[in-house]
């Protein structure tokens, strides 16, 4: 009977079974059970609350002691794995339960709880003071997305400036040490500075060896030219940079939970810098004004951009093959045909490849991510279609041209390649682009482009405009003296 004055008493002060079946640790079943007793006991519905000669049989519990034993048997081997590959509740309890013990997952939980609350410390957290311009992380996440109907994981990397909470991110190919650097370099341009801390996990492209802490040495110089101390956090220690642990999370859920299908990952970062403006521009947690305000304090306190960039590429040596091309993970990228060299220098940038035959550049091209693919420049190959005009036709070099050059050919001058090659021959002299926009002009007046009519268009030059210019005469010139012509004129009319 004590107990049940105890329920009212709590229930009066918390107005709530739910929070007295928690204080005294019963069913809250059993809570409300007895309170509508004790109202129906008030209302003189009933006799008794309890009766006094009601009997209480039990069934024989599950959990019994050898039940609870070996679930402490687990829970104490748990302390010798590494804390990833540690079993939790779920798991002892299927292991119990593929054993014929049909113990219910809420009791293994609450046995898991009792033990942990005699057994294992507490993870004690030290607050930090968030100093402007001190401290940065950064870190990769993955997101699945669209791009040209064809569904891929892609890294997408955050960065996240801790006093203001300013968020940076950008998707890329792969997680790969340049697109790392690259993201780096493009943070620290956007938020005019440099902080003087940066915190990374233990990804191979800035740790070597996380168990001594070695550092890669490419990203160390990347580091000492920009002057940012690198910070890698302890292994399974993911709560020492939970700013950027949240912030790949939010960004991710506020690019991409609502659209993930692009035509080009360039539309896909595009979509996600106006994310981040509105992520930016929004009120934050514990902040007093929103990040991108929050950013213009911190910039007097970050360390000042160095005069140039560091320079980011890696370098192979490739052969060239009989198309007259080199090829780089799978994918072929033309040279010009007149290149002797047997090996050429490529410069591989996360968005372009350039090639090099004795360090001078011979061809530039937009970096192809798939595998089979090509990136063919037809003015690399005018002098091998003059010798052959019937290869022009089923090109592949033909087919990787400009929409405007294979219309015009499939259009006017499938049965006329020599004709066609020689408006190619255009593109040496005035560049592909002045080429194909002198094509659409002519097109958009209703006159097929020929060769004339185009070294017409292209040497075109408008009349230029002078523009007026002033300067300053540094001489002295005395004010007229007016009077001397009245004085002629006075002699004029007396003479007359």
């Amino acid at each position: 009977m004590q107990d049940v004055d105890r329920m009212r008493q709590l229930f009066k002060e918390t107005g709530s079974c739910r929070k007295v079946a928690e204080i005294m640790g019963i069913s809250r079943n059993t809570v409300t059970k007895y309170l509508t007793k004790t109202e129906e006991y008030q209302n003189a519905t009933i006799t008794e609350i309890i009766p006094k000669n009601r009997s209480i049989t039990r069934t024989r519990p599950v959990c019994t002691e050898t039940v609870v034993n070996r679930i402490y048997s687990f829970l104490t081997e748990n302390q010798n794995r590494p804390k990833k590959q540690r079993l939790n509740a779920r798991q002892i309890w299927r292991i119990l339960q593929e054993d014929g013990i049909s113990v219910s997952y809420p009791t293994v939980r609450r046995e898991v709880r009792a033990w942990k609350q005699g057994n294992v410390s507490r993870d004690v957290c030290i607050a930090q003071e968030l100093i402007d311009g001190e401290r940065a992380e950064c870190d990769w996440g993955d997101v699945t997305l669209s791009i040209k109907e064809e569904s891929s994981i892609y890294g997408l990397i955050a960065i996240v400036l801790n006093s203001s909470l300013y968020r940076f991110g950008r998707v890329y190919e792969t997680k790969s040490q340049n697109n790392l650097l690259y993201a780096l370099i493009e943070f620290f341009h956007e938020i005019g500075g440099v902080p003087k801390n940066i915190f990374f996990d233990n990804m191979t492209s800035v740790v070597t060896d996380p168990s001594n802490k070695v550092f890669n040495e490419r990203f160390m110089q990347f580091s000492a030219h920009y002057g940012f101390c690198t910070n890698a956090c302890n292994k399974a220690s993911p709560q020492e940079k939970g700013t950027v642990e949240k912030s790949v999370s939010v960004i991710r859920l506020a690019a991409f939970a609502d659209c993930s299908s692009f035509i080009s990952l360039t539309e896909a970062n595009e979509h996600l810098k106006e994310a981040l403006f509105r992520i930016n521009n929004s009120p934050a947690y514990r902040r007093d004004v929103v990040p991108s305000v929050g950013l213009e304090r911190e910039k007097d306190s970050l360390h000042s951009l160095p005069s140039f960039d560091f320079s980011l590429y890696d370098l192979k040596y490739r052969m060239i093959n009989r198309y007259s091309t080199v090829t780089f993970e799978r994918n072929s990228y033309s040279v010009p045909e007149s290149c002797t060299a047997k090996e050429l220098a490529i410069k591989i940038y996360s968005d372009l490849i350039e090639i090099l035959d004795d360090e001078i550049l011979i061809a530039s091209h937009p970096r192809l991510f798939g595998r089979g693919e090509c990136s063919l420049q037809i003015e690399h190959y005018l002098s091998t279609l003059r010798n052959k005009p019937g290869s022009l036709k089923h090109s592949r070099v033909l087919k990787n041209a400009d929409p405007c050059l294979r219309l015009l050919f499939t259009d006017h001058y499938a049965n006329e390649s020599k004709e066609f090659i020689r408006i190619l021959s255009l593109i040496k002299e005035y560049s592909q682009q002045a080429v194909v926009y002198a094509i659409k002009e002519l097109f958009d007046l209703g006159i097929i482009p020929e060769y004339e009519t185009l070294r017409l268009l292209l040497n075109y030059q408008p009349n230029q405009i002078v523009e007026p210019f002033s300067y300053v005469i540094d001489i002295d010139i005395p004010e007229p003296d007016l009077t001397a012509y009245d004085t002629i004129a006075m002699e004029e009319s007396d003479n007359g």
